[in-house]
């Protein structure tokens, strides 16, 4: 009985999200990083008159990398809403943001770095270029 509590102390520590970065709990200040991220063209013949709107499935496809400032080490994989909104807390310090892309994606807002600092709200917006022409 006493091995199956610790099991379970163990457990419930392990899952407690304790480094997750929008971690309530969490004891250490936090900023916050958010944006909206624009995916285009989205069909061959895009005018400004017949938009091709972004379908949701392409947000989903595609993440906000949060690493550490020399961009050696992924620390966050931040997901985009189906509006192209992203947001995520962090502890105080300099970032470089970059994006998981989809085929030939390029950007030329990412990689940038970034500095968050306590109670302040940074915005990096980031413009997609799918390629499609």
């Amino acid at each position: 009985m006493k091995r199956a509590a610790i099991l379970l102390a163990v457990i419930a520590l392990a899952c407690s999200g304790r480094n997750s970065p929008t971690d309530p709990a969490a004891s250490a200040p936090r900023g916050t990083l958010s944006g909206t991220v624009t995916i285009g063209p989205n069909c061959p013949v895009e005018t400004t008159s017949n938009p091709c709107p972004t379908p949701p499935g392409a947000y989903a496809a595609r993440k906000v990398l949060v690493e550490t400032a020399d961009a050696s080490k992924v620390l966050y994989v931040v997901d985009i809403d189906e509006h192209g909104f992203y947001r995520i807390d962090l502890v105080p310090g300099a970032y470089t943001i970059d994006l998981q892309k989809v085929g030939i994606d390029r950007s030329g807002d990412v990689p940038a770095k970034v500095t968050i600092t306590q109670g302040v709200a940074t915005v990096l917006n980031i413009n997609i270029d799918t390629g499609l022409r």
